[in-house]
């Protein structure tokens, strides 16, 4: 633990008692934090770039909600606080980390009365480079970095002194003092620039309580695009601003489909467009959504991510949320608004492709806890972003199947109105959801967002004649003997199908459904209503674990991984191949070849994968010098007719000139 600063007359007296202080530091840990509602910052933070450092103060206005003498805030372990004074410019007497790693405790001389107002002035100063502060580096450079090549600092890091993270929201004045020629851009409605001989300072100012979470400092153009009535000021590095105003464009058309469809967001039709680092994981702040500088220099940047991080707009900045339990109603919509969105823009079949991939990131991690207990797996954690915004992506279009899709719009719509003011909460979008319904939706919720597991159903029957035709009688079993949800049961005949419904509920259901003609198979759940689990869904997730740890380079883990999807389907040529690609790229040629060779005595799904492993094992035999072999490899790949990906172009190229080692590419996409 750090030694705490302490700042107050008679402090050599608690220093001579630290033991006790120790243990009372301690009992306090396990105690609630006092309760207070933070009011306003007003932040004052000045950047040195070529030092990675920064020194700043927050001047903080909170509420007292109890009576207390001691208030807590959060703030980085890389920070280190200097000073605390009161509006009068008396020190209170604090300790960093006393109450806990991350935890700034400020003890006032007199207690502090309940619906008390205090404005306090934080100094403090540090930096987030992994080098010249490794002793106290707690958080990875996705959440902060300070260089000369740009700087951000997101809210995640804890920057300047947080209350309740992710509830608290408070209007805000940032001001970012820079060096000439660097842009800051911070939440809210920009202030008049200042500059101050070789520095400048820029400053953000929110009136509306927000969480005034991000900065963003940089040497950016600016370039203002109007598009669907709606204003971006896009600010990228030279070069950049081209691809930027493409974005721009593809935003403005998000941005109004979200606003006719949810209502208007706090930020109404004026947005920012802002580069960022490739490793920053926010979608933005008030105002401001976030474009990796990977999207920038891509063909075909992704749409989907855009979605997801404009969508914050609404149900983060505009609505956000009461309690941590709730996020999933902020990254959940983010996600599911996205989905809707690729279905307006593309149809049905793009809408179905997003469930599906939303189905795989909901299994990855859904065991680790409930979506309500998500925040405790780590913000934005793999884990967090599996529980919270993929199984509550699917959560929603569970409860859209279930209401309707006339009646889901009218929830979405009439949540954002209601909570834009005083925030949302799961308690209150199910009592909103249930009277919309006409019906109590507790059982649903309870299910979904307070429990673990999802189902994984199979069905028994058996066919009888009867006069006028068949019927097929049968039971729908489960594990889970709590699990409640309506199922469609589908019989498929020569003739056509016919679909009956059933209240699955417990571990066995029965059904009863008659048919003309003869039944041929039972099909449960054929409109892919519910998220449950099954072989073809363990499969798919085991191959998009090992494609993840793959690209952090933990061979051994992705290796696992696709073992893991083989021991479900022997035959998946898509985990043969992605297996042999990671043998192929640690130069491990035999197992490469073996696996390729796998993955085309497979089942051949995708069908890529067949011209993809004739291309792979051409270039192994060019490795190994037996251009004959290698040869024969291409021109198989060339008589599958496939171009997915270029394939064809590739095995022209290698036809024409042997592979070498040196030449190593990037693997085809998923």
């Amino acid at each position: 633990m750090r030694i705490a600063r302490l700042r107050a007359f008679g402090s050599w007296l608690l220093l001579l008692c630290l033991p006790a202080a120790s243990a009372a530091q301690a009992r306090r840990a396990a105690a609630p934090l006092p309760r207070i509602d933070v009011e306003n910052y007003a932040l004052d933070v000045n950047l040195k770039p070529d030092q990675h450092e920064l020194t700043a103060t927050a001047r903080i206005t909170f509420r007292t909600l109890e009576r207390t003498e001691t208030v807590v805030f959060e703030i980085s372990e890389n920070l280190s606080v200097r000073r605390i004074v009161d509006e009068k410019g008396i020190e209170i007497l604090f300790g960093q980390e006393e109450a806990g790693p991350g935890l700034l405790s400020l003890h006032f001389a007199a207690p502090l009365n309940p619906d008390e107002r205090v404005t306090v002035t934080v100094e403090y100063e540090g930096g987030f480079d992994r080098d010249r502060y490794s002793r106290n580096y707690t958080r990875d450079e996705g959440a902060a970095y300070i260089g000369p090549e740009g700087s951000y600092l997101l809210y995640a890091a804890r920057w300047f002194p947080v209350h309740d993270p992710m509830v608290d929201r408070a209007t805000a004045t940032v001001e970012v003092t820079v060096p000439l020629g660097l842009i800051a851009i911070g939440p809210g409605v920009q202030l008049p620039v200042v500059t101050r001989g070789i520095s400048e300072k820029f400053g953000w100012q929110a009136a509306r309580p927000i969480l005034p979470n991000s900065v963003v400092v940089g040497e950016f153009f600016e370039r203002r695009v109007e598009a669907a009535g709606v204003q971006f000021s896009c600010f990228a590095t030279e070069g950049r601003l081209e691809a930027m105003e493409k974005i721009a464009r593809s935003a403005a058309g998000i941005v109004d489909y979200y606003s006719k469809t949810f209502g208007p967001a706090s930020a109404g039709s004026n947005y920012r467009l802002v580069e960022v680092d490739d490793r920053v994981k926010a979608p933005g702040t008030f105002g401001t959504i976030f474009v990796p500088g990977r999207e920038l220099s891509s063909k075909n940047p992704s749409v989907r991510d855009l979605a997801r991080r404009i969508a914050y707009q609404w149900w983060l900045e505009t609505v956000g949320v009461n309690d941590r339990g709730s996020l999933w109603l902020a990254d959940g919509l983010a996600y599911y608004s996205a989905a809707m969105y690729l279905e307006q823009a593309n149809g049905p079949e793009a809408f179905q492709a997003e469930l599906n991939d939303l189905s795989v990131l909901a299994l990855k991690f859904e065991s680790k806890g409930p979506i309500r207990g998500g925040y405790d797996l780590g913000y934005q954690s793999e884990s967090y972003q599996s529980v919270v915004a993929g199984k509550g992506a699917w959560v929603l279009n569970m409860l859209r199947e279930l209401l309707g899709r006339p009646r889901f719009a009218q929830l979405l719509r009439q949540y954002l109105a209601e909570c834009t003011e005083q925030g949302g909460s799961t308690e209150f979008f199910e009592k909103l959801a249930a009277s919309i319904y006409g019906k109590e939706l507790r059982w649903f919720f309870a299910q979904w967002i307070d429990t673990t597991g999802v189902p994984e159903l199979q069905a028994d029957y058996v066919i009888f004649r009867t006069v006028d035709g068949f019927r097929v009688s049968g039971t729908v079993s489960q594990a889970r003997d709590l699990f409640r949800m309506p199922l469609d049961v589908q019989v498929v005949t020569r003739a056509g199908v016919q679909t009956g419904s059933i209240m699955l509920d417990g571990k066995s259901t029965p059904f009863d459904i008659e048919t003309a003609t003869w039944p041929e198979r039972v099909v449960l759940d054929p409109g892919g209503k519910i998220l449950r689990d099954s072989p073809e869904l363990q499969i798919a997730v085991q191959i998009t674990l090992g494609a993840e740890l793959k690209e952090k380079g933990d061979f051994v883990g992705a290796i696992r991984a696709y073992e893991n999807a083989l021991k479900r389907n022997p035959r998946s040529s898509l985990a043969h191949f992605r297996l042999a690609e990671v043998f192929f790229e640690q130069s491990n040629l035999n197992s490469a070849a073996d696996s390729f060779r796998n993955a085309l005595n497979g089942d051949r799904n995708p069908p890529w994968t067949e011209v993809w492993s004739y291309i792979y094992l051409g270039k192994i035999f060019d490795i190994l010098g037996q251009r004959q072999r290698a040869l024969a490899e291409y021109n198989k790949a060339l008589n599958t007719k496939d171009d997915t990906f270029g394939a064809q172009a590739e095995a022209k190229k290698w036809l024409a000139t042997p592979y070498t080692k040196e030449a190593m590419e990037p693997a085809p996409p998923d």
